[in-house]
């Protein structure tokens, strides 16, 4: 009299090559992810290398209307820049593209409203990790720096950092220059609001 095994080998055989398969395809898709990550950081990087290849030497500059109605750009790799924003503290240092796009702030800050000359300039960013990661640890006093395409150093203090839940709410017109992006840890947007330091 033969005695059957309690288990089905044949199943648990299938079972663990379909739990390997579906292991296989997620480690897969991870890698996908995080090599576009890593691309996007190596976008903006080689972004500000070109930038930085073009630029003048930076000289120390108060932003005044007359320097123009419009920011110049250059045109690289097929979309526009205006400038370098960098927050030092932080290690950044970042191109800001020309034209608001809200799908296109995971690769690099993009200009939002205003100009840098006028004193209005919004600069929309993310707080993905080589971006604006910092926002939600950000403090009052903190350098930033805009940098346009002459070379020209302009150089602020964080006078303010707001939460909101809209975008809408961003505008100010008592703001010399403005940065934001989502927090990490909430819904709402920090808003970075800064004010001219002397020369």
């Amino acid at each position: 009299m033969t005695v059957k095994p309690s288990f089905d080998l044949k199943k648990i055989l299938n079972s663990l090559v379909i739990v390997i398969g579906v292991l296989l395809i997620a480690a897969a898709v991870g890698l996908i992810i995080s090599q576009a990550d890593f691309s996007k950081k190596q976008s903006a990087q080689s972004v500000v290398k070109a930038m930085e290849a073009i630029i003048p030497a930076r000289k120390r500059a108060l932003p005044e209307p007359h320097y123009g109605g419009n920011m110049p750009n250059a045109e690289i790799g097929g979309e526009n820049f205006v400038g370098l924003l960098e927050v030092e503290l932080y290690n950044c240092l970042l191109p800001v593209g020309a034209t608001w796009q809200e799908s296109d702030i995971s690769r690099f800050p993009l200009s939002y409203s205003g100009n840098i000359y006028n004193r209005d300039f919004v600069v929309g960013g993310s707080s993905q990790t080589g971006q604006f990661d910092f926002v939600d640890e950000i403090e009052i006093g903190t350098p930033v720096k805009f940098i346009d395409l002459y070379g020209r150093e302009f150089c602020y203090e964080v006078s303010m950092v707001n939460h909101v839940d809209s975008i809408n709410s961003i505008q100010s017109n008592d703001d010399d220059l403005t940065f934001f992006a989502q927090s990490k840890s909430t819904s709402k947007y920090v808003i970075i609001r800064c004010r001219l330091s002397s020369v």
